[in-house]
């Protein structure tokens, strides 16, 4: 695999991403835009900013098809999907039901790809079709479904993104996998626009457009590159998170009829201690101390850099 064949779609990733967040955060359209509950003053902002991925991501999967790098075809294809999920949710409505197991789909198309093997750091090659579309099928959905359950503040979902997929790929490839390297890089170009424009205070939101397609990205990343177990390690907010939200609302269930974990004063966050609201990293983060959003999002991305680091942990045995 020669790297010199990526430098073409990791500038083309980075620049249609950044044009596309660019043209969205100026929209003004009122189907369009959200407002921005943290915030101690009234603002409205576009809602799919995560189309820039998927505009990103249809380039870069033409032309993994051109270069047979069918990993980085695959990821493509799973995520573009995934977040056509989302974006249909954001610009229609779609039933809880089908919005949370619908990813289950397109995460077959991994285990096709893979031939029905994949390696995992500790523990070993992984074979069988069945298995690992199992696998496929529980990391795309997890991923997808934790990432939208978080998107919930300016910035996280693409900041920790571009923390699990770094130290995720740097690891497969340290580990002798040298196909994670190019993808790596391709994925941190396509990202990074979105992530600057999500930034505090946010000039678009992800949507569940960008949060699902986000997540797919990272659950399919997991598995196609060997990432799977630094990328669980970086994940466990997003994991835990996830959890505490589907114990607490006994399920999963739309947001609209869940009472809010958090009450928000003059932007000053606060945990709402009334029954049957459903514990989040957030509520926990504000329990004990009222926060800005600034510090929620500092904290929470704070966590995400510690697992982050802590996954490196395994370059011990792969080096």
């Amino acid at each position: 695999m020669n790297i010199n064949d990526y430098v073409i779609p990791a500038v083309l990733s980075f620049i249609l991403s950044l044009v596309t967040v660019h043209i969205i955060s100026r929209v003004r359209s009122p189907s369009l835009l959200a407002p921005d509950a943290h915030k101690p003053y009234k603002v409205f902002v576009p809602k799919i900013g995560g189309v820039s991925v998927l505009v990103s991501m249809a380039a870069v999967t033409a032309y993994a098809y051109v270069l047979s790098d069918w990993r980085l075809f695959a990821l493509g294809l799973v995520t573009i999907t995934v977040g056509l999920i989302g974006l249909v949710d954001d610009l229609k409505g779609l039933p809880v039901s089908v919005r949370v197991f619908l990813p289950l789909v397109p995460a077959l198309i991994i285990p096709v790809v893979v031939h029905g093997y994949i390696y995992i750091l500790l523990i070993g090659h992984v074979h069988y079709f069945l298995v690992v579309a199992a696998l496929s099928m529980l990391a795309v959905t997890v991923m997808a479904n934790a990432a939208n359950m978080l998107d919930v503040m300016n910035g996280i979902i693409p900041t920790s993104t571009l923390m699990i997929i770094t130290v995720s790929g740097l690891i497969s490839y340290l580990a002798g996998f040298s196909y994670a390297l190019p993808a790596t890089i391709v994925l941190i170009l396509m990202v990074l626009p979105l992530a600057i424009y999500n930034w505090y205070p946010a000039k678009v939101f992800n949507g569940n457009v960008g949060s699902y397609a986000l997540g797919a990205m990272m659950g399919a990343f997991m598995v196609l590159y060997n990432a799977g177990t630094q990328g669980v390690i970086a994940a466990l907010p997003y994991i835990i998170n996830g959890f505490l939200i589907v114990i607490t609302a006994k399920g999963f269930k739309p947001k609209e009829t869940l009472k809010r974990p958090v009450i928000v004063n003059d932007g000053v966050i606060h945990a709402n201690k009334v029954p049957g609201s459903p514990t989040t990293l957030v509520k926990l983060m504000v329990l004990k101390k009222p926060k800005t959003e600034k510090e929620v999002v500092r904290d929470i991305l704070l966590l995400f850099l510690i697992t982050s680091l802590a996954s490196l942990s395994l370059l011990i045995f792969v080096i």
